[in-house]
């Protein structure tokens, strides 16, 4: 394992961002559930890999620096994917979570199957080494789906979970006799309820939902890449991944939150977002 820290880099939003893209597009398919998933492809003339970008809880692809980072790696010559989870709570409205019927019924399972989905769909349009990017709960995703994952070349991590089951006994006791959780975006004030589904799954898969089983079953370079000051994932929970991968690197960016100082809409681009997408963009161009 090989660990750095670095500090935040100054960023102006580029007014070239996204032109020479060869082929932008939006698409819909249908999760193994028959619900929708969906995503936007950009493929950029002479694309070296291909990327495909996963989001996490509470998160959609629309987020923040998601289309930033998109637009930041086709520069970089990768075909980039991003894409909304079957049951994100985003529907038709890219910027609303308007389906928290679905949402409710979350899994890991279902999440998993999604990204796989997905990068089966971009791969039969592109042939090139592929990469995924997760980001908290999606670099835990992102990690599950690796050994399920062809051609790939490597992960990167922001943020990520180490774990799934992040529920002390009493919660889970509260979960099972009311049936559901509550969560509370702190973005749009909605509550957003949990049944018990995500629970269930997790208990009935607990082998293949082990994050850190699947960090040492991993074939490909990791980079993760943490701020130290992320006040939703600790950076030791990297560190942990790290160590339990055959091949991986660590990046600290000091100063950096959970979105590394973005917010929603991204207005202005945090020297610590930028930083931590050079990196990544480095790490993908070096193993495509």
């Amino acid at each position: 394992m090989c660990e750095g820290v670095l500090g935040p880099a100054s960023c102006v939003l580029s007014e070239d961002a996204g032109r020479g893209t060869q082929d932008l597009m939006q698409f819909t398919i249908d999760s193994r559930e028959g619900l929708p998933i969906r995503g936007n492809f950009e493929v950029p003339e002479g694309a070296r890999a291909l990327v495909v970008i996963v989001h996490g809880f509470k998160g959609f692809k629309d987020w923040g620096f998601f289309p930033w980072l998109a637009d930041a790696l086709c520069r970089d010559r990768a075909a980039v994917s991003r894409f909304n989870m079957s049951r994100s709570g985003i529907g038709e409205n890219p910027d609303t979570f308007e389906r928290l019927d679905l949402f409710a019924d979350d899994t890991y399972t279902a999440q998993i199957n999604d990204l796989l989905d997905v990068v089966s769909w971009c791969q039969k349009r592109v042939e090139l080494p592929t990469f995924l990017i997760g980001h908290s709960r999606g670099g835990g995703v992102a990690l599950l789906a690796a050994g399920e994952v062809p051609r790939l070349s490597g992960i990167a991590l922001w943020n990520p979970i180490a774990r799934i089951d992040r529920w002390d006994e009493d919660t889970r006791a509260r979960w099972r006799r009311d049936g559901y959780q509550d969560v509370i975006n702190a973005r749009t004030r909605q509550v957003m309820r949990m049944s018990t589904r995500m629970l269930d799954d997790y208990e009935a898969h607990r082998r293949r939902l082990d994050i850190l089983d699947a960090a040492v079953k991993l074939e490909v370079p990791l980079l993760i890449v943490h701020g130290d000051r992320d006040e939703s994932v600790p950076p030791s929970e990297s560190r942990e991944i790290a160590a339990y991968a055959p091949e991986s690197s660590v990046i600290t960016i000091v100063k950096a939150g959970h979105t590394f100082n973005a917010i929603h809409p991204l207005v202005n681009v945090p020297g610590e977002l930028s930083l931590a997408t050079a990196v990544t963009s480095r790490f993908v161009n070096v193993y495509a």
